[in-house]
């Protein structure tokens, strides 16, 4: 720490003077097991039943031939937006590669997004083509149907087979040279668009977060120097099950991009399904993953489903997107000693890495050091020191350019200085570990009382029945105060009977009003819900369920 700076106590990483497709596709050539000529290991293994890989040598072709098809078939040229509505897959990076190597940019969107979410992201990004899959193709064309300025002839399948008047990834591939994207230096890479993210959808419309081919590389970078601490036992080749969302920036940065150029080998796994993620570790024997909370829990507590697979090839989870209890992690460690569960802390607007605890830099209950430098205010703005709560502010290389069309949300989130400000609440110790205890906006006020729904989300999630929880304030009007109520999911033992609902929640909460501070207790009531509302990313959609009747 320098006065009231916090700096990373990681070595300062060295940033190459380049685009991202030239770096990443070095990066990958520099890894022999990829690179070299007899029997080269796959980078991206395809965990679905079609059973299809991608060699280095075939990911370039493809990368390149679609660049090639994207500029003179479709007509892609330079800063075009290209909606990407895809779910994980092997061709996925192949597809936002080749729109970048044509100078376009990527407005990456969730393939589950209903009709009227994709008409939403097509207008604000300003799409002029679309890369999807004939599983949300129906939504895309009712999308269109408003946006008159996007002829259908501009849309690609990334199936083999398309449906039946669009065109296929594979059917526009080219030969043909076309201008490649050459960005030679810092100042043009920091100008330059790369991906146009969607961020936030917690209490309003996604933010269109743009980040550049600068802010991408500086990220894995950053990434790169923490996860090659992560070697798999007897220099065993690496393999990591990519499950997280391509379409969200912890899936895209610190899955797909840093892990292999790590040397780590993609097990990509189309859509997330618990048995068919333990089988895929047994068959492929992982060695590492990128898990968010809730499923970190399930492989905590279901000894039950576990048990019936081979999980001795895994050694390193990493969690993010949203907070971890150290008490299940803990759990989880316990119960698959040969785990360690390493906690980050990242957003959308940082591309998105901001501290990672790693091998040997490591405390459980905290976020991780530091990636970049960072200060922590107080309510006024003035600075705090270590181990002081107040708002997380970062700044480095990977801070975005802004969000899309909003120079006065960008300049109400980054200051003069360069400081992106979080909104999230929480302290950095003396020894650099950042801690995040809540959201300001989502801290409840019971009586001037301020109560962290992630605390007691913490503690819910040691009862032995609750399989995931969410903690949000609701007014009381005859007391004119905020309550803390907790929506809980239990496991399959409720009674059918509603008595048998209501008195397991009562009992839930019960048990973790005995454990708190009288003003942190479950005035609001403990409800049994189906299901939390969460983002692809984890995160809880709070203002969905504060709407749910009980």
């Amino acid at each position: 720490m320098t006065g009231s700076l916090f700096r990373s106590a990681f070595d300062d990483i060295d940033i190459p003077p380049s685009d991202l497709p030239t770096y990443f596709l070095a990066g990958l050539r520099s890894q022999r097991q990829f690179a070299r000529s007899d029997s080269p290991r796959p980078v991206f293994i395809d965990g679905s039943s079609s059973a299809e890989s991608l060699t280095l040598a075939q990911f370039e072709r493809l990368t390149h031939t679609l660049a090639s098809g994207l500029y003179h078939h479709l007509g892609v040229r330079a800063q075009d937006a290209v909606l990407v509505a895809l779910p994980n897959s092997t061709h996925y990076l192949a597809v936002t590669t080749a729109v970048l190597l044509v100078g376009g940019v990527c407005s990456l969107a969730n393939p589950l997004y209903t009709e009227s979410e994709l008409a939403h992201q097509l207008a604000h990004s300003r799409c002029r083509f679309i890369v999807t899959a004939a599983s949300a193709l129906a939504r895309v064309q009712s999308a269109l149907v408003g946006y008159p300025t996007l002829p259908l002839h501009h849309v690609l399948c990334v199936d083999r087979q398309a449906p039946c008047g669009v065109r296929s990834v594979f059917d526009v591939l080219c030969e043909e040279p076309f201008p490649q994207l050459r960005l030679r230096d810092h100042g043009a890479m920091r100008r330059t668009p790369a991906f146009i993210c969607y961020s936030g959808g917690t209490t309003g419309l996604p933010k269109g977060v743009v980040l550049s081919h600068y802010n991408i590389v500086a990220n894995v970078q950053q990434g790169r120097h923490v996860q090659a601490m992560m070697e798999a036992d007897g220099g065993r080749a690496r393999t990591t099950l990519a499950v997280l969302p391509m379409f969200h920036s912890f899936g895209l940065v610190l899955t797909a991009h840093s892990l292999p150029l790590c040397g780590s080998a993609l097990l990509v796994m189309p859509k997330f399904d618990f048995a068919g993620f333990l089988r895929l570790v047994e068959t492929h024997r992982v060695t590492d993953t990128l898990l968010v909370p809730p499923i970190i829990n399930m492989l905590a507590k279901t000894p039950q489903l576990t048990g019936q697979y081979d999980l001795s090839s895994l050694r390193w989870i990493i969690s993010g997107a949203a907070p971890l209890s150290p008490r299940t992690a803990a759990a989880l460690e316990q119960r698959l000693p040969h785990v360690r569960v390493l906690q980050g802390y990242g957003l959308t607007e940082t591309s998105p890495g901001l501290a990672l605890n790693t091998p040997t830099l490591c405390d459980a209950c905290s976020s991780g050091p530091l990636l970049p430098s960072a200060k922590v205010l107080d309510a006024q703005g003035r600075c705090l020191g270590p181990g002081d709560t107040g708002e997380l502010c970062f700044r480095g290389p990977n801070v975005m350019l802004g969000y899309l069309d909003d120079p006065q949300e960008t300049a109400r989130c980054i200051d003069p200085d360069g400081f992106f400000h979080t909104g999230d609440l929480g302290f950095i110790d003396a020894q650099g570990f950042v801690h995040v205890t809540d959201r300001i906006k989502e801290l409840i006020k019971y009586n001037g009382f301020q109560v962290a729904p992630a605390e007691l989300e913490g503690i819910l999630m040691q009862h032995a029945r609750v399989k995931d929880c969410a903690v949000v304030g609701v007014f009381d009007e005859e007391r004119q105060t905020e309550l803390p109520r907790a929506y809980v999911v239990l496991d399959g033992r409720v009674d059918e009977a509603h008595e048998g609902v209501e008195a397991a929640a009562r009992h839930v909460r019960d048990w973790v009003d005995a454990q708190v501070v009288y003003y942190k207790r479950l005035r609001g009531g403990c409800f049994v819900v189906e299901a939390i509302p969460r983002t692809a990313s984890g995160k809880i959609l709070r203002r969905n369920l504060r709407d749910i009747i009980v």
